[in-house]
């Protein structure tokens, strides 16, 4: 996943969920072809540019949906670049709120304020010709969104985006999203008549040769028409519509699928009626759709119409829908692992708020972990901040508690360095706030002639500090520290964490820590046991991170739950060896199963 394939002299493409293109300008600078579907993906883009030398220079969105505009903010606050986008579409991929307002009808509820349906906010301006790097092309593809572009390069190469859906992906999701069927029809015609050596839709197979796919596509159209015709045999209300076609499918219902496929039949019906194919009208103020020719229902025979000769439908089918890029569900506990559960250990940064954001449904969360008599603290691997700045930060943002709640790799790394290191001399690369707490447990700080050397995640850290550090490092002390978290988020991004300063350490002083607390690491949950006094098989630990949350909790008897509403995505849990016990989107999900 995430792989850089090469489609031409210059063009290449990252093969992902939502494929993403890049043409080289020069040596140096790139033009990317949307961005992926989140933030994870624009961050897994930036690692490719950065191994292969390049940084982009623009991005030219194809279209404005979540899949495509998703990593747009973190690729343009990490570089500065700009990001273009055509006509509706462009309004849309820069109030990305759109997206789900349009698709539900009305504001949206929560359940729909999902990464798949709202991107993160970006800027985005206007496309034009002359916006195009020297060598690209673009043609409008409409029908699939408002305004959707193909981008074509210099080797012969096409972004044809969602303007085509790959058979197996027909076969998988039975009814692909179209805003407008007949700007679609004319818009395969188009892709049908493109001059080119290879042809990258975002979704699925590559193809040299538009003609079978194109035909594909133009099949499903009618025949999806041709199962709503039958609906349409008799009067049938517009949910009564697209309830007997997920059944006639076998699909699933959700959240997504409900406001994608039914605004994709809603437009199907919109384009058979100025076709002359079904009418409307209303009864018992109710909306209904018939056959034209049926005078509302009646029964009367029907022409055929011009409706192209294909074969005939298949059979009812009933496969089982699965929406999400990995075989493990999510937002299930079948099992009722939670309910054994007696105490939650919670990830804080990107688990249960962002900078001073709640994340959606975190306090009603914690609310009902009370009211069922269970138990949760705070384990956060961030050491630059004490448990009383916890304490504060917490009751500013409305939650009343304790230190005891509080459980900081801070903390852990003092006990450790008690139990093993007890009279030692401590270098410390940290923050004041835990330069103070080190001192308060009796922890004697040098910083001329250390015994240890320990690091942590030190937000005032300056390049005397650095140089200072790779020194007692490259002398041969003990080198220790508090956790190995590579990025923190915030509101605004990720900056740089533990894990980054390790790597500086390592390529200026050849070594990494000899020992680091932190999750996924056994020590801070030793430390973690002593202080909750709860039996590991009891314990859950909650966070947004596979290499320290979950690895956390697989590694040391607790169970490790993933939440998605940090750092981690889907498709890193379907790549990680490690596993899961469970995965919500965020913790709001596990109310129901505590």
């Amino acid at each position: 996943m995430y792989e850089l394939v090469r489609a031409g002299e210059r063009t290449y493409y990252i093969d992902c969920p939502s494929k993403i293109g890049i043409y080289r300008i020069d040596e140096e600078r790139v033009c990317l072809i949307d961005s992926g579907n989140d933030k994870d993906a624009g961050r897994k883009v930036l690692k490719v540019l950065a191994e292969n030398g390049w940084r982009p220079e623009m991005i030219l969105n194809t279209h404005s949906h979540a899949d495509h505009v998703g990593g747009n903010r973190v690729i343009q606050d990490r570089t500065g670049c700009k990001a273009y986008c055509a006509g509706t579409d462009r309004i849309f991929a820069e109030n990305t709120f759109l997206e789900s307002a349009f698709l539900y009808g009305g504001s949206p509820y929560k359940e729909l304020k999902n990464k798949f349906l709202l991107a993160q906010t970006s800027r985005v301006e206007e496309l034009t010709e002359n916006t195009l790097p020297e060598g690209m092309e673009t043609v409008r593809i409409d029908g699939h969104s408002f305004s959707m572009s193909a981008f074509g390069t210099g080797d012969g190469v096409w972004f044809v985006a969602d303007g085509v859906t790959g058979e197996k992906i027909m076969e998988k999701y039975q009814v692909p999203f179209l805003y407008d069927v007949g700007e679609y029809l004319a818009s395969l015609d188009r892709l049908e008549k493109l001059e080119g050596k290879v042809f990258v839709p975002s979704h699925g197979e590559i193809y040299t040769d538009m003609g079978h796919i194109v035909k594909a596509n133009k099949d499903k159209v009618f025949e999806i028409a041709d199962v709503l015709k039958g609906i349409c045999g008799e009067k049938a209300g517009t949910e009564d519509v697209i309830q007997r076609v997920f059944d006639y499918y076998g699909m699933k219902m959700d959240e997504n699928q409900y406001v994608l496929a039914g605004a994709t039949l809603r437009s199907y019906l919109s384009w058979m009626k100025e076709r002359g194919e079904v009418e409307s009208g209303f009864e018992n103020n109710r909306l209904y759709w018939y056959r034209r020719g049926k005078e509302e229902g009646t029964g009367k025979n029907v022409q055929k119409g011009d409706w192209p000769e294909r074969k005939p439908l298949k059979e009812k089918r009933f496969p089982e829908a699965v929406f999400l890029k990995t075989e493990q569900k999510i937002n299930k506990d079948e099992e009722g692992l939670l309910k054994n559960i007696e105490c939650f250990a919670l990830d804080m940064d990107g688990t249960v708020y962002l900078g001073e954001q709640w994340i959606d449904g975190a306090r009603d969360f914690l609310k009902e972990i009370e009211r069922v008599g269970k138990r949760y603290v705070f384990l956060t691997n961030n050491s630059s901040k004490s448990p009383e700045v916890y304490v504060e930060k917490l009751r500013r943002m409305g939650l009343e508690t304790g230190k005891d709640k509080i459980i900081t790799s801070g903390q852990a790394a003092i006990a450790y360095l008690k139990k093993h290191y007890a009279g030692k001399k401590v270098f410390l690369l940290g923050n004041d706030l835990l330069k103070q707490e080190f001192k308060e447990e009796g922890i004697v700080l040098e910083e001329e002639c250390p015994d240890v050397a320990v690091t942590a995640f030190d937000t005032t850290l300056d390049y005397g500090k650095m140089c200072r550090v790779c020194d007692f490092v490259r002398k041969g002390l003990p080198y220790i520290s508090t956790h190995p978290d590579y990025n923190c988020p915030t509101e605004d991004g990720f900056i740089p964490d533990a894990g980054a300063i390790h790597a500086f350490i390592h390529a200026s002083a050849g070594r990494y820590p000899d020992r680091i607390i932190g999750k996924p690491n056994g020590d801070i949950i030793d430390y973690l046991i002593g202080r909750t006094g709860t039996e590991r098989e009891k314990m859950a630990m909650v966070g947004d991170r596979l290499y320290t949350d979950v690895a956390a909790g697989k590694k040391n008897g607790l169970k490790g739950i993933l939440v998605l509403s940090g750092e981690a995505g889907l498709e890193d849990a379907a790549e990680s060896e490690i596993k899961p016990d469970l995965i919500f989107e965020s913790v709001r999900e596990m109310i129901p199963y505590l």
